[in-house]
């Protein structure tokens, strides 16, 4: 390695005698992928397929003096990096033009510890990985994502709920050491006892504001062989008088209950169609008794009741995945479930585009975060997010370009008609590079204090993109695009 005048350029280190190419791929154990290699368009992608970028070089680390490797190279060649865990990120904020991306696809040990109820983890790890090694071999798991190809360094370092956290906490409540490499290209550990003010910031902020992370260490918990969850439907008439009833269950109901609501339209139907998902943390046998109060709803009868009682691994391994194809994604947390914010709900998917392709779909999703997740102070982490437990995430996905303007149409009336019953936050797993004020909608009142942080481990704003923490005194944004 060559490092011997560095020069401070517009945040930027700059190094003499800079690392080559070859040089790199030389002392690298990992892959180098250039932009005419094989598999140089599969890794440059995402999910949402309406971003297309051209980043300079890709770097695939097996370990972490990979990843010091490639930031050295970047660095040395007056580049900056963008990372990749598991490439869901719904503005591909991962991948940017004329960058080096670090992806994580290759790293993706775990470590199991009986004794202190631990699991060590890479980032490249997907969700789907994670469970069969935590669930299926040792009977463990953590809070996390339930999309199994979901990779766990992105949903991780932003917050992360699925069923599991009305009980355990969000992911970043069970995060209990994080290994990052800084823009010095050190390595350091941050917990609650070493570089703790860190370890505050990268629960929640994670989202390479601070460095690359390299590993993660999650307390987990032993939990039941089976749970028993429903998937219910119901005819579009009864939305109103199901969700309302969802609602007002979901303020006495125990933390053992966690809910998914989701209405949608695919292609031409009709009407849109509308689905529950009831998930008990509790004991199978009793699952009917808190989830069967959705078979008859003030005379509203499920058009389907189909109920499971299976692994948490298979109840994940089996989920849904977002589709490979061009989306919106914009979300807010609800105040409350009244029935106007109800009724606008109904009108606003029932003003979703019509198309000839099944396809092509405009959703809302309802994620209960309530119960444990809401159990912490808002400064507890970064992850800011504790006082309104419904997250309503609204998608417009298509296949079809000549749908594109109909299906932005539609997402921005939506997300501009939910501001009269939604507070002024956005869960940051949900990145939308359209939001001109992500900074309170991200992290309200902890963002002060992120920057102050920003400005002691990188001050020179190394780690910067569109939706970066910003350290004190830098008030620019960068144009990425």
């Amino acid at each position: 390695m060559k490092s011997t005048i560095i020069l401070f350029i517009v945040g930027m280190l700059v190094v003499c005698n800079a690392l080559t190419l070859t040089q790199l791929k030389a002392q690298l154990s990992g892959k180098v992928i250039g932009q005419r290699d094989p598999g140089y368009n599969d890794v440059r992608t995402g999910y949402n397929s309406r971003y297309s970028r051209l980043p300079t070089l890709i770097v695939q680390p097996y370990n972490t003096a990979d990843v010091v490797l490639a930031l050295e190279y970047a660095q040395s060649n007056g580049l900056q990096v963008s990372v990749k865990s598991g490439g869901h990120s719904a503005s591909l904020l991962s991948v940017l033009d004329d960058r080096v991306v670090i992806d994580f696809s290759q790293m993706k040990g775990k470590t199991f510890d009986n004794a202190s109820m631990t699991i060590t983890a890479q980032p490249g790890n997907r969700w789907v990985d994670f469970y069969n090694y935590s669930i299926n071999t040792y009977g463990v798991a953590t809070p996390g994502g339930n999309c199994p190809s979901v990779g766990i360094g992105g949903l991780s370092l932003g917050g992360g709920a699925n069923e599991l956290a009305s009980v355990y906490g969000a992911a970043v409540d069970n995060i209990l050491e994080i290994e990052i490499v800084l823009a010095n290209r050190s390595v350091v550990t941050a917990s609650a006892t070493t570089n703790p003010d860190l370890f505050w910031a990268l629960r929640g902020a994670g989202h390479q504001s601070y460095g690359v992370v390299t590993q993660l260490k999650y307390r987990v918990y032993n939990i039941r062989p089976t749970y028993y969850s429903a998937w219910i439907t119901y005819k579009w008439a009864d939305f109103e008088k199901v969700l309302y009833f969802v609602g007002q269950y979901s303020k006495t109901m125990p933390n053992d209950v966690n809910l998914y609501f989701t209405g949608w339209r695919s292609g031409n139907a009709t009407t849109p169609s509308v689905a529950l998902s009831c998930f008990s943390n509790g004991l199978p046998e009793n699952g009917e008794s808190l989830c069967g109060v959705f078979r008859n709803i003030s005379g509203a009868v499920p058009l389907s009741f189909d109920f499971t009682v299976q692994s948490y691994y298979t109840t994940v391994s089996t989920g849904s995945d977002p589709k490979a194809r061009r989306s919106y994604t914009k979300n807010t947390f609800l105040r409350d479930l009244t029935p106007l914010t109800i009724r606008t709900i109904r009108r606003s998917l029932e003003a979703s585009p019509i198309s000839p392709f099944n396809y092509n779909t405009a959703r809302l999703n309802l994620y209960w975060t309530g119960g444990a997740v809401l159990d912490k102070p808002r400064n507890y982490t970064a992850f800011v997010h504790r006082t309104y437990p419904w997250n309503a995430v609204w998608l417009s996905s298509w296949a079809s370009g000549d749908k594109s303007d109909a299906y932005h149409d539609w997402i921005l009336g939506t997300y501009g008609a939910m501001r009269l019953f939604s507070v002024r936050e956005a869960y940051q797993n949900y990145q939308d590079d359209e939001l001109r004020d992500w900074e309170q909608l991200y992290y309200a009142e902890n963002y002060p204090q992120l920057r102050v942080i920003k400005s002691k481990y990188d001050p020179m704003n190394y780690f910067s993109y569109l939706q970066s923490v910003r350290p004190v005194g830098a008030e620019y944004e960068w144009d990425f695009y």
